[in-house]
């Protein structure tokens, strides 16, 4: 970590070697991208190592952004006219994202962590949106639908994909699971384990549990040991 900091503090001086370092870092550093053809992946300013990034579809766009560091992190898209956006400055460690059907949109805010191995997962036009300044610890889910159909005795689907929202400065703890239609407030920490399976409108508040429920409130966090 100290290294980035001081990699950054460094572009930030001399921002006009920061295109120049970040394509001899992308060539070297034993990233494999497959599908460019009928689709747009945007990586100037990003630094990009061991990552892999497989798109069978066309319309698809990904954007990295300027002094974001991706490592070892799979990105998979099956399906049309799909966007990710990895905003400034984030951190994505061991991540992996899988897109599957048409019009999902992924977008990751600036200056956040993501931890790996975690794992993102969009089907059927859905939206996943995770605010600026986020912390993801390790072994993370998110997911906006099932995969497969749960029916009633008529043969009626019931389980219908539906978007994920991540506010502003979030904890996300180790192991934390968080399915289709949750939404996190905010300023807020959810603990180690949980399941989010709802709605939490409420900043400044710790949410845990299986499902998850809010433990406390007029709480909130900082990324230093202070």
């Amino acid at each position: 970590m100290n290294f980035l900091k001081k990699g950054k503090e460094f572009l930030d001086k001399y921002p006009r070697i920061l295109n120049v370092a970040s394509a001899v870092n992308n060539f070297v550093c034993f990233n494999r991208i497959y599908g460019k053809n009928k689709n747009r992946i945007i990586k100037k300013g990003a630094f990009m190592r061991g990552c892999k990034v497989l798109i069978r579809g066309y319309g698809n766009e990904i954007i990295f952004g300027e002094k974001s560091y991706i490592n070892n992190t799979i990105i998979t898209i099956t399906g049309n006219n799909n966007t990710i956006i990895i905003g400034d400055d984030c951190l994505l460690f061991k991540a992996s994202v899988y897109i599957e059907d048409d019009y999902n949109r992924l977008t990751i805010g600036n200056k956040t962590s993501i931890f790996g191995p975690s794992h993102i997962a969009l089907i059927e036009g859905t939206t996943v949106e995770i605010g600026v300044d986020s912390m993801f610890s390790s072994d993370t889910v998110i997911r906006t639908g099932d995969s497969h159909s749960i029916i009633d005795e008529n043969g009626i689907r019931i389980n219908n994909s539906e978007d994920v929202k991540i506010g502003n400065h979030t904890w996300v703890g180790n192991k934390v699971i968080i399915l289709k239609g949750a939404e996190v407030a905010n300023n807020t920490i959810i603990g180690t384990g949980a399941i989010v399976t709802k709605k939490f409108k409420n900043s400044f508040v710790a949410i845990g549990g299986v499902p998850a429920k809010i433990i406390k409130t007029d709480i909130n966090w900082d990324r230093r040991r202070i």
